[in-house]
């Protein structure tokens, strides 16, 4: 589910607080065994790589390791993160103008290439992630 994570060059990449050298630590929280530190690291996404529905260069290099950390079933807690991807796609497809006009047009080309995806949740066995 991490697969190429450590080949992103995460410390060239930005989010709201800087450098992005910090979201593979929070990417691995979300897979984590413990509830807290799961939490931590969702809130940690969306205050720094979703922050107030900003698109970053970070935002875009995360959506492949969201998608894949859902898609396989292990993790717990999904349902957060399919909302956080769901909001990266519709805060993108909402506000493409501006200067961040093309981080969000490929953020919400990214989330829609994961459309197989979002298939296979909508029939899951958890009734929290089919509502997200």
């Amino acid at each position: 589910m991490f697969t190429g994570i450590d080949e992103v060059d995460w410390a060239s990449l930005r989010h709201a607080y800087g450098s992005a050298a910090d979201v593979p630590g929070l990417l691995r929280g979300l897979a984590s065994a413990d509830p807290v530190e799961r939490e931590t690291a969702l809130d940690g996404m969306y205050g720094a790589v979703h922050h107030q529905g900003d698109v970053y260069a970070s935002t875009l290099a995360c959506v492949p390791f969201l998608l894949a950390l859902v898609a396989g079933g292990q993790v717990a807690d999904r349902a957060g993160i399919v909302e956080l991807v769901v909001s990266i796609g519709t805060e993108s497809e909402s506000h493409s103008d501006g200067a961040e006009g093309g981080l969000r047009t490929r953020a919400l080309a990214d989330v829609r290439a994961g459309a197989e995806v979002f298939v296979r949740l909508a029939g899951d066995a958890d009734p929290s992630v089919r509502r997200a």
